[in-house]
């Protein structure tokens, strides 16, 4: 039996490739594969691992099949696990959120 899933925000699953910024002009600009993301933050799937409460601008590259668009937020390292890193949105612009949003309603998993 697993652990009950806590979190209450819909998310979805997803490749993309990110760009992470963070202390003193440090940066993440591998490419990365993102596990999930929602309204509240993301988790990136990476090697690399940033001090847990290190504030961070993140770009995330969205690539479909015939358009890419980015989004960018201001967020917080919560949590590493053994595959990455989850970060908190602390700032969200409004068309990232919409961005955002349109993703997880059309390709949420249940």
């Amino acid at each position: 039996m697993g652990t009950p899933e806590r979190r209450r925000a819909q998310r979805i699953r997803f490749r993309s490739k990110a760009i992470l910024r963070y202390g003193d002009k440090l940066s993440l600009e591998a490419e990365v594969d993102t596990r999930d993301i929602s309204l509240k933050g993301v988790f990136l799937k990476t090697e690399s691992l940033i001090p847990l409460h290190t504030a961070c601008d993140i770009i995330i590259h969205l690539l479909g099949t015939t358009s890419a668009m980015d989004f960018r937020a201001q967020g917080v390292i919560r949590r590493h696990d053994p595959e990455g890193i989850a970060i908190a949105f602390t700032r969200l612009d409004p068309d990232s959120a919409l961005h955002i949003l349109n993703l997880v309603n059309l390709h949420a998993v249940e």
